[in-house]
């Protein structure tokens, strides 16, 4: 008897799992689908993080950069669901040693635009760019400010919340091409939050 009710509750149980199972597979497949979804969407990005410097000789003086924090805001246009664009602007101050006992503060403001290829698409969607920048120094003194153009690539996660807000994680190096530095060299390592109209 005992057997015989442990063989009918099994069969309950697959038989209410299977009216359940259609409408539990819509729930679960159809935000993949709607979050899948990301060309021809335009998103706003706030990032925040850390920036590390390498700047490197000019003029026979080695100035020594420290590593500071960045901020930012982006405007992301999905062409596909795998390809977009992107452009930012971003702002970092640090104190840069310009001799053994002086410290002078570095402004740098950057104008970017990448081209973005999501490797993936869904929930997670892990991504890489590549671009160009406009890079505004201010060091003065002892330099003059100057504008230099750069080159930029990196790899970011973007993990879906709702259809339209998202948080990641980003990092880019930066190689720029200064007319007094001798090299300038950056790394980014920043968290992004989105909302995508």
């Amino acid at each position: 008897m005992a057997a015989y009710n442990e063989q009918a509750s099994a069969r309950s149980y697959v038989q209410r799992w299977r009216r359940w199972m259609p409408l539990l597979l819509l729930l679960l497949l159809w935000p993949e689908a709607a979050f899948a979804q990301r060309g021809g969407r335009v998103a706003v990005v706030a990032d925040g993080g850390a920036l590390f410097p390498f700047i490197g000789l000019t003029h026979g003086r080695r100035f020594t950069a420290k590593t500071t924090g960045t901020g930012g805001v982006l405007i992301n246009y999905g062409i596909t669901d795998h390809l977009g664009v992107q452009f930012g602007l971003s702002y970092a101050e640090e104190q840069v040693r310009t001799n053994e006992i002086t410290y002078n503060t570095l402004t740098m403001e950057n104008l970017t635009a990448d081209a973005r290829w999501n490797i993936l698409t869904g929930l997670l969607q892990p991504y890489l760019l590549l671009g160009v920048d406009y890079a505004v120094f201010s060091l003065d003194p002892p330099l003059s400010d100057e504008n230099d153009p750069g080159l930029n690539g990196g790899v970011g996660l973007e993990a879906w919340l709702t259809d339209h807000v998202s948080f990641g994680a980003v990092g880019v190096f930066e190689r720029t091409f200064p007319k007094q530095f001798n090299r300038a060299e950056f790394v980014t390592v920043a968290v992004t939050l989105a909302y995508t109209f």
